[in-house]
């Protein structure tokens, strides 16, 4: 008895899929929500495998019937998961989740006893178009259109939120696109039930191919938070890559300014050493511009980032100098003032830190290196 889907399709995907369910497993298993996700992908993984009955074709009948129980277990979990996002009682997940494991449990009793003819046979349950195919098909597919419709309503809800970034908005999207891939197998089943389909199908390709897609779809989805994960917590994310961006600016000014450097930890995350990073860049810059110089090429035009950088290393050497600062405000000033958006903020301070490394602005001011001790951000 072989395999519905061709190992070099099918190998890859089970793959893929037992990955995302070792990386979660370890890294993103604390929440209830992410427990009942991390179940469900363990069932589908097995579901996968067991599917593959050329790895042992004597028993392909009863992996055929296992895999339909491995899934039906793992449709318990995501009922769970997806109640809890549609903001079901979280105080009463356990109990609900227990009476969905029971149930699945009976289910898979029932479609081994269903199947029993079948495996005594060496057929695979669904082959024909009989009342046990029937039963089965309601015991597996009432319980999938419950999530599913559970799943779009929250997924819609998200979406008409208008607040979802654009990753958001494709994983939601992604979301909706999955009942509609699995529901080819529901498709098949009624059009042959119907007479309206009679194609040859011996290893039921038509059940195991939409069960892949649908278990792949899921897992990449999962897969993502996994992935953005991961990149924060070896910098790679976007808040890293600022952070290191705004790491020659942030040395320079912390070096000139030292006492405004706050305390950090090996521990401290990308977000929150990039806000950290902001700040003390915007006390260093509130510190220096007492000392700005008068520059009078500032009534030619509106200020810009190159003049303001010399700026800036004019004023770190004249108060490494002892110069007395300034009381009065310096024009250069409203170019430099915070602004209210963070966002925006940041994306200025990320183009003066691009400037601050140009050849042109190391060159404008005496080398500033040696002459004070540099502190050091951790991580």
């Amino acid at each position: 008895m072989s395999s519905p889907v061709p190992p070099v399709f099918a190998v890859p995907v089970i793959i893929f899929v037992v990955a995302v369910f070792l990386g979660r497993r370890v890294l993103l298993n604390g929440t209830a929500i992410d427990r009942l996700l991390n179940r469900a992908l363990a069932w589908t993984a097995l579901s996968l495998i067991l599917l593959e009955r050329g790895i042992a074709p004597r028993f392909g009948s009863l992996l055929h019937q296992l895999s339909m129980g491995a899934t039906m277990l793992g449709i318990a979990s995501l009922f769970g998961a997806a109640l809890l996002w549609a903001d079901a009682a979280p105080r009463l997940a356990a109990r609900r989740q227990r009476f969905f494991d029971l149930a699945a449990a009976a289910s898979v009793l029932l479609i081994l006893i269903i199947g029993t003819p079948y495996r005594r046979a060496g057929t695979l349950l669904g082959q024909d178009s009989s009342w046990q195919e029937f039963v089965v098909s309601a015991v597996m597919w009432i319980p999938l259109i419950a999530v599913g419709t559970l799943v779009w309503r929250a997924g819609l809800r998200e979406l008409r939120g208008g607040e979802v970034t654009r990753y958001e908005r494709v994983v939601f999207t992604a979301l909706l696109a999955t009942p509609f891939i699995a529901s080819a197998s529901l498709a098949s089943s009624i059009a042959r039930h119907t007479g309206h389909w009679q194609a040859d199908d011996p290893g039921l390709t038509r059940w195991a191919a939409p069960n892949f897609g649908t278990v792949f779809v899921l897992a990449a989805m999962l897969a993502v938070p996994l992935i953005e994960l991961l990149s924060a917590r070896t910098g790679w994310n976007r808040a890293g890559r600022y952070c290191r961006r705004l790491r020659p600016l942030w040395r320079d000014l912390t070096a000139a300014v030292p006492e405004i450097v706050l305390p950090t930890t090996d521990s401290t995350p990308p977000d929150a050493r990039l806000l950290r990073m902001t700040v003390e860049i915007r006390d260093a810059l509130m510190q220096l511009h007492r000392y700005l110089p008068t520059d009078k090429a500032t009534e030619l035009g509106p200020p810009s980032s190159t003049r303001y950088a010399r700026q800036l290393r004019q004023a770190i050497a004249a108060r490494r100098d002892g110069a007395a600062p300034a009381t009065a405000p310096r024009e250069a000033d409203r170019f430099g003032a915070p602004s209210s958006d963070i966002d925006s903020d940041i994306r200025r301070l990320l183009d003066l830190a691009r400037i601050w490394r140009s050849r042109e602005i190391r060159t404008a001011t005496t080398d500033m290196t040696d002459f004070v001790a540099k502190p050091s951000l951790d991580g």
